[in-house]
């Protein structure tokens, strides 16, 4: 099964970040990438002072700031900074992101995915990298149903986030549930079943909305086997085509119990897709020209915007160079960048740079983990939106 990072993105925050407003005054967004794989705590710690360096640097040769607004972004700079160094512990984020204004408000936010590290100070919050990644989340609706009532949750980035819909039944609880087969070979609907029927019905009809508005991608059923393969029957082709799997629950089940069997089943469900991208990538889009492997021809690829899906090993580490005006990547030292003519930096790590510059690009991003075949192919690739060229 499909390893978790262990990080839970915690839903309320990242609104909370994505709605604040604050006009006068200025928010520091530092991203730091904490990756025990890929960095020390010395290492980003020295990235992360470099960083506040250059920012105060910057914010003292500035003309848009008055000095007292200048005193209060370094004094921000300054708490970031304390709080990286001195309390965060990395345990197994990726990446870590503090949204720190100058009137106070400070969130943070782990990720279990990797970003490049940065420091934005602007009037708002910068998320545009992280929106961008998140959209290739996908959201799983579960659907707890029993003949008395039903209930269904929208799960996404491993945790419940919303109760969207509740039904109640006037079905009586003594009815014994006949499978739509034997009503349909004899004929008959008694009252109870009738009643049932319509309950069903109601719950697929509004299911069926919920997924049309978006509310979900993928579809759980949760509820007493008899049920679950019952309720299967009135499912609508579209909901049909996005069931991954069932759960056997009872009407009284925890939710927390809920989501840990929801988890399996979406983590089975992604590493099997993932799974079947990688063979489809190696055995049909590469060879066809439809797409790359290897970190050369990903490079390539993403210099011409061919790039559709990018494929990458949470594990890959590759040194290589960025020009510091264009954010050209090379594997190989060369003595300026072949678009603008700048002086290209060395990096120990340019990973997370081919993944931000496809984030730009509007690319979905894959990541993937333990697959054996996809490290021999090389750890990286992509899925193109037109025939590579070689």
């Amino acid at each position: 099964m499909l390893k978790k990072s262990g990080n839970e993105i915690n839903i309320s925050v990242l609104e909370e970040v994505y709605d604040y407003l604050s006009p006068g005054n200025h928010v520091i967004s530092a991203y730091l990438l904490v990756d025990g794989l890929r960095t020390s705590k010395k290492d980003y710690l020295t990235s992360l002072n470099s960083m506040i360096k250059e920012k105060k640097t910057s914010l003292d040769e500035s003309t848009d700031l008055d000095r007292s607004q200048k005193k209060k972004v370094a004094s921000a700079l300054d708490k970031v900074k304390a709080y990286l160094s001195e309390k965060f512990k990395a345990d197994s984020t990726r990446t870590v992101i503090i949204f720190a204004s100058t009137d106070g408000f400070w969130k943070e936010i782990r990720l279990p995915f990797i970003l490049r590290s940065r420091i934005v100070i602007d009037p708002k919050p910068y998320i545009q990298s992280l929106r961008a990644y998140l959209k290739n989340y996908k959201s799983y609706g579960i659907l707890l149903i029993d003949r008395e009532k039903a209930q269904i949750y929208s799960a996404y980035l491993s945790e419940i986030r919303e109760y969207l819909a509740t039904f109640i039944s006037d079905v009586p609880p003594r009815v014994n549930y006949r499978s739509q087969s034997v009503l349909r070979e004899k004929k008959i609907l008694s009252r109870h079943d009738e009643k049932l029927h319509h309950f069903f019905k109601t719950i697929n009809d509004r299911t069926l909305e919920l997924f049309r508005e978006g509310k979900f991608d993928y579809l759980i059923l949760a509820g007493r086997n008899a049920i679950v393969s019952g309720f299967n029957n009135y499912l609508h082709s579209y909901l049909q085509s996005k069931y991954i799997g069932k759960i056997d629950a009872g009407p009284d089940s925890s939710i927390n119990l809920i989501k840990s069997k929801a988890m399996d089943i979406i983590d089975l469900y992604e590493l099997k897709n993932k799974n079947k991208l990688i063979d489809d990538l190696i055995d049909e889009y590469n060879p066809n020209g439809l797409g790359v492997l290897g970190i050369d021809a990903v490079i390539k690829a993403l210099i011409r915007d061919q790039i559709r899906i990018l494929i990458y090993d949470k594990n890959f580490s590759h040194t290589g160079y960025v020009c510091r005006n264009c954010n050209y990547l090379s594997t190989s030292p060369i003595e300026s960048c072949p678009y603008c003519d700048g002086k290209l930096v060395y990096y120990n790590e340019i990973v997370d740079e081919i993944i931000e510059n496809a984030l730009d690009q509007g690319c979905e991003i894959v990541d993937i983990e333990e697959n054996e075949r996809y490290k021999k192919a090389g750890s990286i690739g992509a899925v193109l939106r037109y025939m590579y060229e070689r």
